[in-house]
């Protein structure tokens, strides 16, 4: 096992030690230990991006190819944007409870795959890529955090007056996380769709056309419309409360579909992300 790789499972380690605080801190209400979990985070991240930045120098690019290294930035997305959060906001750090758990499947996953580095060719040797898998990266990340807001602000409404209503009333007020439920949907919305303007750009640049309706295409495409929807039925028919937070947790899974399941699950050209499908 290389060093690159213990660093990242030491990474793993403090991800789930983060979760599991999280997981105690706020069912037993030990404020201490919760603020402690989001420290325990950013521990991880930092072991995350010396593994990370290990293995850009050893294979000369990002992680933007094969399911460990894809799976990898997203997971550094999620967290670096939920530990900024928490870190401005210390009441939204129970929301880790939600958040983290998505750190480590995801990451968990990623070392069960295969963790050789993919040669860059010349149609992925592209600016357009960089910025493209960035965005990406960016978009689910801001999905991540409005979910771990949206499955808080239903928890909480289903126990008003109970034990979770409690436990959680360090956070926010209802109404207040669920503008920043909408304002994290907002950003990855726009960030979204500069990823699939941005990703037009590569192909067209890679393949000659702008776009094909490749399966990934059209999940991006169809991610980013179920979002519009959220924002139109927020904005124009002022849904407000649970059945909106349930929108948003119904609506990040499907974020993370179009980004990992498309790829292992199709024949597609954005091979690359899962090892599947057309040579890039």
């Amino acid at each position: 096992m290389t060093f690159e790789i213990v660093v990242m499972w030491v990474a793993l380690t403090f991800y789930a030690a983060a979760t599991a605080m999280y997981a105690f801190g706020v069912t037993f209400s030990k404020d201490t230990l919760t603020k402690w979990a989001l420290a325990v985070s950013a521990a991880g991240l930092g072991f995350q991006m010396v593994s990370l930045g290990i293995r850009w120098a050893r294979v000369g690019h990002g992680p933007y190819l094969g399911f460990y290294e894809v799976a990898n930035a997203l997971v550094l997305c999620v967290v670096a944007f939920f530990v900024i959060v928490g870190w401005r906001n210390p009441r939204l750090s129970a929301t880790g409870i939600a958040v983290m758990p998505i750190a480590v499947l995801l990451l968990g996953g990623s070392m069960l795959a295969s963790k050789s580095g993919i040669a860059i060719t010349a149609k992925l040797a592209s600016y357009w890529l960089f910025v493209h898998v960035a965005f990406a990266n960016l978009a689910f990340a801001a999905f991540a955090v409005s979910f771990g807001c949206a499955v808080v602000y239903v928890v909480r409404q289903r126990s008003a007056s109970g034990k979770w209503a409690k436990r959680f009333e360090k956070l926010p007020a209802q109404d207040v996380l669920e503008n920043l439920m909408v304002r994290f949907v907002l950003v990855g919305f726009f960030f979204w769709a500069i990823m699939i303007a941005t990703g037009a750009i590569w192909a067209n640049e890679a393949w000659g056309n702008y776009w094909t309706w490749d399966p990934i295409e059209t999940w991006s495409l169809i991610v980013w419309l179920i979002y519009a929807v959220f924002l139109h039925v927020r904005f124009t028919l002022k849904w407000h409360g649970e059945r909106l937070a349930w929108f948003a947790i119904v609506a990040m899974p499907l974020a993370l579909f179009a980004l990992i399941g498309i790829p292992l699950a199709f024949n597609t050209t954005h091979a690359g992300i899962g090892g599947l499908g057309k040579d890039l």
